[in-house]
């Protein structure tokens, strides 16, 4: 890792950090770790225990604050902390999603009582998180959700469903937007809420997805009773929390470690690793779109680390997320389509198929690469949020 990595000088501090990643990747990926196959429970508890194995190092949040458990990196930092997990092609931490967004914003927005007791929890994953905000008919116009949370004394009643919840089959804990105050104008009267998902009335259904794997649910509420302290920021004002939460989101969304070990596989499938036979394109076609893609995966990497430096300050990021968002998952889903031309008949077939592709999972990827362009916002949205925000152009009537 050198200066030319990143375009600024490294300080002694960022060198040391350096080493200090490296050195616990040689420790800690041991082969209870890195192994492969068994039940849904065993990859689980693979992931649980990689992201112990992080805190345990003071490595499982290193963008949040040292009061909170993280390490107040610096951009730069979090870049080269990205860098060595995708080079290293580590496990995904079990709650990644909660490390990225929740704990951000419950940072942000949470009393002294919730910080203390939700963000030791998340950082060494003793809880599990999943996000209900789409709902069937509120997706990309999200300000139209219909959960109810009607006001009971110190409780709240909610009753609605979301759908789309990522890790909900196996997640013990949910933070969800409803509407506690019907009267008001859709972005007014919505508050963001902690709830425990083995609180009485609440039903999660698994749904099948295209590639055969069920990793989102439906989450039906049927007046379920939840504390009114777990309101995390203002009540009634749940709007201005859930867009922290999205804009943190986005930027975890524009880390590059995913597609940079796309890349890798794509240059071992073109380097010949997987033995493949032709599959009728040439040589100049494929190095050019392997030259592109390269190109993409640095400058994307610029835009995200100029994205993640927002979250490491400690505010909420602001449009630039919603760019490396777009054109992360616009890149990552047209490397996924070329993984799939280059493998050729092979690359149909499902790992562990007799000829199957041997690097990578390029059926799959491609299947589950189908959805880059929605999660976390459409690529509409993204493109939206950038042309007011940081165009200026006039918002579409």
């Amino acid at each position: 890792m050198t200066e030319r990595d990143f375009g600024v000088p490294l300080s002694a501090a960022d060198r040391d950090f350096h080493d200090e990643v490296r050195a616990f990747l040689a420790a800690a990926l041991t082969p209870d770790v890195r192994a492969v196959g068994g039940t849904e429970t065993d990859r689980l508890d693979r992931m649980r225990l990689w992201q112990r194995k992080l805190h345990e190092a003071g490595l499982a949040a290193i963008s949040w604050p040292t009061e909170f458990g993280g390490r107040s990196a610096t951009p730069v930092q979090q870049l080269m902390f990205n860098a060595e997990m995708a080079a290293a092609g580590t496990p995904e931490p079990i709650n990644r999603s909660a490390i990225n967004q929740l704990g951000p914003t419950i940072i942000q927005w949470g009393t002294d009582e919730q910080r203390a007791y939700y963000l030791p929890s998340i950082l060494f994953a003793e809880d599990v998180w999943c996000q209900g905000f789409s709902e069937p008919g509120a997706g990309s116009d999200l300000a139209s959700l219909k959960t109810q949370a009607v006001i009971d004394g110190d409780e709240l009643v909610i009753t609605g469903q979301k759908v789309w919840t990522s890790k909900a089959h196996y997640a013990n804990r949910i933070y969800l937007l409803a509407r506690t105050d019907p009267d008001a104008e859709p972005r007014k009267g919505i508050s963001y809420v902690l709830a425990d998902l083995g609180t009485e009335g609440i039903d999660v259904r698994p749904i099948r997805q295209i590639s055969g794997d069920a990793e989102f649910s439906e989450v039906f509420f049927d007046a379920v009773r939840v504390p009114i302290r777990n309101v995390l920021g203002p009540l009634h004002d749940g709007w201005r929390v859930a867009k922290s939460t999205l804009g943190y989101e986005r930027v975890g969304q524009s880390r590059t470690h995913r597609i940079e070990r796309r890349l890798r596989i794509l240059l071992d499938i073109a380097r010949g690793g997987d033995d493949l036979s032709d599959n009728g394109f040439d040589d100049d076609y494929i190095a050019d779109h392997l030259v592109r893609f390269t190109a993409q995966v640095e400058a994307l990497r610029q835009i995200a680390a100029q994205a993640t430096a927002a979250g490491v300050r400690g505010v909420s990021p602001g449009p630039e997320a919603s760019m490396a968002k777009l054109l992360t998952s616009e890149v990552d889903q047209a490397m996924a389509t070329f993984g799939l031309d280059l493998a050729g008949a092979a690359g149909v077939l499902e790992r562990g198929s007799p000829s199957a592709a041997k690097k990578g999972n390029v059926a799959k990827s491609y299947l589950l690469m189908r959805a880059a362009t929605f999660g976390a916002g459409t690529s509409e949205i993204q493109r939206n949020v950038v042309a007011e925000r940081l165009l200026g152009l006039p918002r579409d009537p």
